[in-house]
């Protein structure tokens, strides 16, 4: 097997495929599964509190196959701000990849065509919050 130019033994070779902190995720996660019958058998609301308390996450399964994740509130909105950043991210890279100087408008040309007074901007500005 090679690995950016070098020959690999048979040995270093399951760590190169397998490294040790993803076997040892994968033990982690076997104890995360959940089935869709534990959960109806009671074992929902003690889930769901090491998700509260613990900030545990739970992959529930169903005939066998994932179906879905239990996380806390927070990480779920962690995970929602980080896809938002991420897309505007992208967006950014898009616009920049796509610019075209001569196809811009000065903003005081478009003061200018809407009739618009730097001064209305600056009152307009007090009343916007901007993140």
């Amino acid at each position: 097997m090679m690995k950016q130019g070098l020959i690999l033994n048979p040995y270093e070779k399951e760590s190169v495929l397998m490294p040790e902190v993803s076997r040892t995720d994968l033990r982690g996660i076997i104890g995360k599964l959940v089935s869709v019958s534990d959960l109806s058998r009671g074992m929902a609301s003690k889930i769901i509190q090491k998700v509260g308390q613990d900030k545990e996450q739970y992959i529930v399964v169903k005939n066998n196959k994932p179906e879905a994740v239990i996380l806390s509130i927070e990480e779920y909105m962690e995970l929602m701000e980080a896809k938002e950043d991420l897309q505007l991210l992208q967006l950014a890279d898009s616009r920049m990849k796509n610019y075209a100087p001569e196809e811009t408008v000065s903003h005081d040309d478009v003061l200018n065509r809407y009739n618009i007074k730097e001064e209305k901007l600056d009152e307009l500005m007090e009343t916007v919050e901007i993140e």
